[in-house]
């Protein structure tokens, strides 16, 4: 067991933060190719497990239920070694701080990158999302209702801003 210990490479927490459409999948998804890694994401088990029109009503307590279970999942897959990505979006000072903690509770390096574009983006990204088959649906008025629950980084966190490519 020592020898495969001197050889097996620490594992290291990616976590993925950004507001709706920021472009935080398709970066956590170049991501988990790109280490490679494990990439855990709790809208695309919503939909895979309930179908991409729950409504508002409907959404937060199944996206809760899924979100605890792959919070039993990802800690082991980096106690492991393995690049572990979360793609939660981490909205929330407190989530974050959280994720802090608990990186350093496993002894695992955490690298939390931020995403942002603006309103008008956004809002199109999600527009162009909703006629995607299979697509986890926003209504027009999600992003409006949304925003007060987003909390951008504050100046003494450290993150990685990822650069929007140009499209």
């Amino acid at each position: 067991m020592a020898l495969l210990a001197a050889v097996s490479a620490p594992g290291h927490i990616h976590a993925v933060h950004g507001f709706l459409a920021a472009g935080k999948t398709t970066f956590a998804r170049q991501l988990e190719r790109d280490l490679p890694g494990l990439r855990f994401n709790t809208d695309e088990w919503v939909v895979a497990l309930h179908g991409p029109d729950l409504g508002p009503e409907e959404f937060p307590g199944a996206a809760r239920g899924i979100t605890a279970e792959l919070d039993r999942l990802w800690p082991r897959a980096a106690a492991l070694g393995l690049h572990v990505v979360l793609d939660y979006g981490f909205w929330a000072r407190r989530h974050r701080d959280a994720l802090r903690a608990q990186a350093a509770a496993l002894g695992v390096p955490l690298t939390l990158y931020a995403l942002s574009v603006p309103a008008d983006e956004a809002r199109a990204r999600i527009a162009r999302r909703n006629r995607e088959p299979g697509a986890l649906h926003l209504s027009a008025e999600a992003y409006d209702r949304l925003w007060p629950r987003y909390e951008p980084p504050d100046a003494d966190e450290a993150v990685v801003w990822v650069p929007q490519p140009d499209r």
